[in-house]
């Protein structure tokens, strides 16, 4: 996989690829590869230091009463894939994800990073649809979305009414058993059951959702914008990401997991985006709110992070992550940011001697260090899109201040390789 990961793009990576003696430190999103596990053209690289499987726990079955809901909701629930919108693009899967029918119209609630393209390197223009338990296919489009809390809406194309997941009046309370119904592992529309064990978690991170639901049900590539389900056949939440350090998640709600039957430390959880009938987001989201989140405008990849105590490159005196690659038209080419560079060194007779790399380090943005990406993004995120900041740019042995207007991500990278 050697597309830049990019500045907005945590969102759209694989939660499992972390080295198991590493992987307690970090956290993981669903996102992206859940939503494009099918095809290489749109995945994209995750955050993490290393790069070897770790798996998420295996799959437990329903059963009694969680079952029973289970074949109430799979009627309503949909595998969501994502197809080549070109007249010789035929059936050609390029990702694949899932969503539900949330009301008789044909309204599906999905996570949002399952139908963001913007930016990706798909060979055609995507189009997305929806095919249900009966093998019926439906034409989505897009209604609202919210970037950030990962939650989009989606209009089915249906002739009549529909079977629908009604959504549950309040939150779940920990330990209430759900099944999460998706579309991992080669399966289609299946269950996967599991606990609730945390609300309102917290994950520290700026390219994760706050509030969302902590669940034990052990969720793959292919589940994200799955529904969560309790025995009374209500939706409680919608899948949005995992991780392999629950310990390392916050939460004002909490349940010992030995009270559970849990093993303790837990190495695995999932975590959903609340739903309930009176949620603001999903009313604002159904309505055709378009809540995007702010970019400067560049790609990243893991390893980008310079430092200077590291001896590898003179990049100058400061940390900070490199920029890759600057979007073509976006605020960072406009504003002055350049790509990464490789140039050869030549001796006096032609011969190739070095490297020479020449790179942007993004140190600080309105006065405060940013010696990782992580740090720059959190600082991005808590900023509005059109709001003009300042970035401290180390280039080379110089170091100059240039004013930006944060752009936002869809339209920023709308079509950008």
């Amino acid at each position: 996989m050697t597309d830049p990961w990019r500045e907005e793009g945590a969102a759209q990576a694989f939660a499992t690829r972390a080295r198991r003696p590493r992987v307690r430190a970090f956290t993981f999103v669903l996102l992206g590869v859940l939503m494009w596990v099918a095809s290489p053209w749109l995945q994209r690289p995750e955050p993490q230091l290393q790069l070897a499987q770790a798996r998420p726990p295996e799959v437990v079955a329903p059963i009694g009463n969680l079952l029973e809901a289970y074949d109430l909701a799979r009627p309503a629930t949909l595998r969501l894939e994502a197809r080549c919108a070109t007249p010789f693009g035929g059936r050609q899967v390029l990702g694949v994800g899932t969503g539900f029918f949330f009301s008789a119209d044909g309204a599906v609630l999905t996570a949002y990073h399952v139908v963001d393209a913007s930016g990706s390197a798909a060979p055609c223009p995507v189009r997305y649809v929806g095919i249900d338990a009966e093998r019926r296919e439906f034409a989505l489009e897009l209604v609202g979305f919210d970037a950030y809390m990962d939650l989009a809406v989606l209009q089915a194309d249906v002739d009549g009414a529909v079977p629908f997941i009604p959504l549950a009046a309040r939150a779940p309370a920990p330990g209430t058993s759900v099944v999460a119904i998706g579309n991992s592992r080669g399966d289609f529309l299946e269950a996967r059951a599991g606990r609730v064990t945390r609300l309102g978690v917290r994950a520290g991170r700026a390219d994760f959702a706050d509030g969302t639901i902590e669940l034990t049900n052990a969720l793959a590539p292919g589940d994200s914008g799955g529904p969560v389900v309790t025995e009374r056949g209500e939706a409680v939440g919608v899948v949005s990401y995992i991780s392999f350090n629950p310990s390392g998640m916050s939460s004002d709600t909490y349940v010992p997991p030995f009270l559970m039957g849990l093993p303790l430390p837990r190495e695995f959880a999932a975590y959903a985006v609340p739903v309930a009938t009176d949620s603001e987001l999903v009313a604002a989201v159904a309505g055709g709110a378009a809540r995007d989140v702010p970019v400067i405008g560049f790609s990243w990849r893991p390893g980008f992070d310079y430092d200077p105590s590291s001896g590898v490159d003179d990049l100058g005196r400061r940390p900070g992550p490199i920029v890759q690659a600057v979007t073509p038209g976006g605020p960072g080419e406009r504003a002055g940011l350049q790509s990464y560079a490789e140039r050869p060194v030549l001796d006096d007779e032609g011969r190739r001697i070095g490297t020479l790399r020449e790179a942007d380090v993004i140190v600080a943005i309105d006065g405060r260090p940013t010696p990782t990406f992580a740090s720059l993004l959190a600082e991005v995120r808590g900023k509005e899109i059109g709001q003009v900041v300042e970035l401290t740019v180390q280039r080379g042995s110089a170091t100059f201040r240039l004013p930006l207007e944060l752009g936002a991500r869809r339209s920023v990278f709308a079509g950008a390789p």
